[in-house]
């Protein structure tokens, strides 16, 4: 069942329109780096935020590793399929967190992002999720609780 239900990111730069340099007082690549698990990583669809689909309450896990040379690995695992590994850079400004995806995936998803000792949290991530099952990708907002490992 989840194998339809592949995340796929679409590139959000422009339609956000922010910054993805460093700087501007969030947190620094060494704060951020590290290997973060999710307790929650929750799709919501944008035509209809009552629909969610949280991958973590289904038996799924997501996992974020991110470098301090600004790699980064993020793999996704829906129960009863492979691992999905997505690879490529990671930038930030002040309370966005840019994933620029060069395997797996191409493109970039920003999230807004706040860091609280041990836990990361990533929401408004823009992706496409298929909710209902049927092989076609809505328009979704990505969230993610993650614990430092």
């Amino acid at each position: 069942m989840w194998t339809s239900r592949r995340v796929v990111f679409i590139g959000v730069a422009a339609a956000i329109g922010l910054g993805c340099g460093d700087g501007g007082g969030g947190p620094s690549a060494s704060e951020l780096a590290g290997t973060w698990s999710a307790s929650k990583a929750e799709f919501v669809s944008v035509a209809n935020p009552a629909t969610k689909a949280e991958i973590v309450a289904a038996g799924g896990t997501v996992q974020l590793v991110l470098e301090q040379t600004k790699a980064f690995t993020f793999t996704i695992t829906t129960q009863g399929d492979p691992p999905w590994v997505l690879a490529g850079t990671w930038s930030t400004s002040s309370d966005v967190l840019t994933l620029t995806y060069t395997s797996g995936l191409f493109g970039e998803s920003q999230f807004d992002m706040s860091l609280s000792g041990d836990v990361l949290t990533l929401t408004r991530g823009h992706v496409g999720f298929d909710f209902d099952d049927n092989g076609v990708k809505e328009e979704a907002m990505m969230n993610m609780d993650l614990a430092r490992q």
